[in-house]
């Protein structure tokens, strides 16, 4: 054999081997996949319901398995399958291990039939109902039903109803028309006078009376007659009123105006009535008629007119502005503000519209006055005025008495008087520091009616000790001071003093806030205050003390005190409450005695100016020594119940308290 031969020999040698080892591989790749199948179980899958099962499909969707007439062999443990069947929605159901070699349900649901129902009446009173419960009022249904048997049933009020029998199938789209018939009606119409012409619907039904048949709906009717005023009305046929009757009164025809107006907004009157509509308005004929329009700050229009056919006739009212003169005088001058406009100052005469003006005069530190006038064309007006100063204004505004809101009482004072502060060498009693001055007062104040008490002075400091309403003491200046700002800021007015830690800083002349009694408010309130002329004590001149007049050093002192005031007995020990003893001639209480009192000014031993007259003192200076006036429960001696008595300490004292005031206004 020649070498070509034998390789082609060879060729087809090695061919056959080839082809025989890829057979042997796939029958032994099929011999593998039968023994994985017949070693395992078979699982049978089972669909419902039966007219499912008869269609169902079932198919692998994820997994190593096969599905053969239904059963499921599978090499995945969570093998996934896919069952469907025509009209039914298709389901996913996922395996378990513990389900092979079972059978396994699977439940398919039906698909809904969709029904698409309408009618020949387009509008949205259509009720339809499915057995009876009523599924939605609309001109057409668009709507889900499971198959089956069901009793369709359509309600409008203008139509007979309709009754439609379905029968639905899976997956079904019904679509219906169903024609309703319109109710039978009856409409009769009669009018006053007859033989009015009548249209229904447009069309034309003839004179009145009629009778005629008319289906359900709602009609417009229109009944017209010469002369007269046209008809217009709405009826309806319905299942509840298929039989309707009308009786109208036609009335007769008027004739009409139009007006004009300006300016806009005015009042027009027709024959003693309102008119609020200018447009179209009905006349009767053949009688006089007055009409007029009016405005504030214009001059009033009337016309008369008789209207004597069916016409409408325009009518026109153009008013003119009615100017007034207005005279403003004031004293002092001032600047003066119309309607919140400046405009000069007074005296001057202006020209205004007859409408509400504002007129408001101003000056500096006086009280604004506002004036509301309607000037007018027939007479002059006047604004004649005085300005109140701001002060005047305050003072006349003040009450004379109040109560501020830790409790305490204040009475108002407007002196206005002259006296004399200390005591001359020869009175009884008198000590070098008594300087003689003459002071003026001349500012309102407000005064406390009784010293402050532990009460009141807790609101501020709750650390205070003491019996409610007996007067606070062992109380520093500063802290009386300190006590004072917080009631005016309390009461959001201006503070008197300015305080940085435990130090007066500075003092505020022009604050309308709380503070102490001058020195010199303290003496005149004491001496002079509700009494017809300055006495030496706070009773009177009298040495022999008056019976229950104050609290001092009396014969239950003897021993506790160096000197006390014999065959006198006020029933207290030491401290009374306040308002114990008489009320004294200035309306205050317990100046005479209880406990002694801080006072505004800084201590000073320089003598004041010979001959001046000092006009409402008060004290600008920081000193840390403060005038303390008043006798107090350890007074004895004539020196010490004297008024004009003062002393000057910087340390507190358990007989020592405070009494507050206040200016009615700020500045000088």
């Amino acid at each position: 054999m020649n070498p070509f031969n034998q390789q082609l020999l060879e060729a087809k040698k090695q061919h056959r081997q080839r082809y025989l080892k890829i057979m042997a591989f796939f029958i032994i790749g099929a011999l593998i996949v039968l023994l994985a199948i017949f070693a395992s179980r078979g699982t049978r899958i089972e669909v419902h319901p039966d007219d499912a099962a008869e269609l169902a499909s079932v198919r692998l969707e994820q997994g190593a398995a096969i599905v053969l007439g239904g059963t499921l062999y599978s090499l995945s443990k969570r093998p996934t399958i896919k069952v469907s069947a025509e009209g039914f929605k298709p389901t996913i159901h996922k395996l378990n291990p513990r389900d092979f070699g079972k059978v396994v349900s699977v439940t398919l649901e039906p698909l809904p039939a969709k029904i698409i129902l309408s009618t020949n009446i387009n509008d949205d009173k259509t009720s339809w109902l499915i057995d009876d419960n009523v599924i939605d009022i609309a001109a057409t249904l668009e709507h889900e039903l499971d198959a089956g048997e069901y009793k369709l049933t359509i309600f409008h009020p203008h139509y007979q109803d309709a009754s439609v029998a379905l029968s639905l199938a899976r997956d079904e789209v019904f679509k219906l028309l169903v024609p309703l018939s319109p109710l039978d009606g009856s409409l009769s119409i009669k009018t006053k006078p007859s033989g009015a012409h009548i249209t229904i619907d447009d069309v034309d039904k003839g004179i009145s009376p009629i009778d005629i048949a008319i289906k359900g709906g709602i009609h417009n009717v229109v009944i017209t007659l010469n002369n007269h005023q046209t008809i217009n009305d709405s009826i309806e046929i319905n299942r509840t009123t298929s039989a309707v009757m009308r009786d109208y009164n036609l009335a007769i025809k008027k004739a009409a105006i139009s007006v004009s107006l300006k300016p806009q907004g005015g009042r027009l009157v027709l024959d003693n009535t309102v008119i609020n509509n200018p447009h179209n308005i009905p006349i009767t004929k053949e009688i006089k008629h007055n009409l007029s329009y009016s405005k504030q700050g214009y001059f009033t229009q009337n016309q008369t007119f008789t209207l004597h056919s069916d016409e409408k006739v325009k009518m026109a009212f153009e008013l003119k502005k009615e100017m007034g003169q207005v005279e403003i005088i004031s004293t002092p001058e001032s600047s003066v503000e119309l309607n919140g406009k400046l405009i000069g100052n007074t005296p001057m005469q202006l020209s205004l519209q007859a409408v509400s003006q504002k007129i408001t005069l101003h000056k500096q530190g006086f009280r604004s006055i506002t004036k509301l006038i309607t000037p007018s064309a027939a007479t002059l007006k006047k604004i004649n005025v005085s300005l109140l100063s701001e002060k005047n204004a305050r003072l006349n505004e003040a009450p004379k008495f109040y109560t501020h809101k830790a409790g305490g009482q204040l009475k108002l004072f407007i002196p206005n008087d002259t006296f004399t502060m200390g005591a001359s060498r020869s009175d009884r009693g008198q000590r070098a520091n008594e300087f003689l001055q003459k002071v003026k007062l001349t500012k309102a104040f407000y005064a406390g009616i009784t010293e402050v008490t532990n009460e009141q002075y807790r609101q501020y400091n709750k650390s205070i000790k003491g019996a409610s309403k007996e007067p606070v003491v062992s109380i520093s200046w500063i802290e009386a001071a300190g006590f004072c700002n917080w009631l005016s800021r309390l009461e959001g007015l201006k503070p008197a003093y300015q305080i940085s830690g435990q130090q007066l800083t500075g003092v505020t002349p022009q604050s309308d806030g709380y503070r102490l009694l001058t020195e010199a408010e303290w003496e005149w309130l004491a001496r002079k205050a509700g009494k017809s002329k300055q006495t030496t004590f706070v009773w009177g001149n009298e040495y022999i003390i008056p019976k229950d007049a104050v609290n001092i050093a009396d014969e239950s002192s003897n021993g506790s005190v160096k000197i006390f005031v014999s065959k006198y007995n006020d029933g207290f020990q030491k401290l009374a409450p306040v308002k114990s003893f008489t009320q004294e001639k200035s309306g205050l209480y317990d100046q005479g005695g209880n406990a002694s009192e801080w006072t505004h000014d800084s201590y000073s031993i320089m003598p004041p100016k010979s001959g001046k007259v000092f006009i409402d003192p008060f004290d600008l200076t920081t000193s840390n020594s403060h005038v303390v006036k008043g006798a107090n429960w350890r007074s004895g001696s004539v020196t010490e119940l004297r008024p004009s008595f003062k002393e000057g300490l910087s340390n507190l004292r358990d007989d020592l308290g405070f009494r507050i005031g206040r200016y009615v206004y700020g500045g000088n």
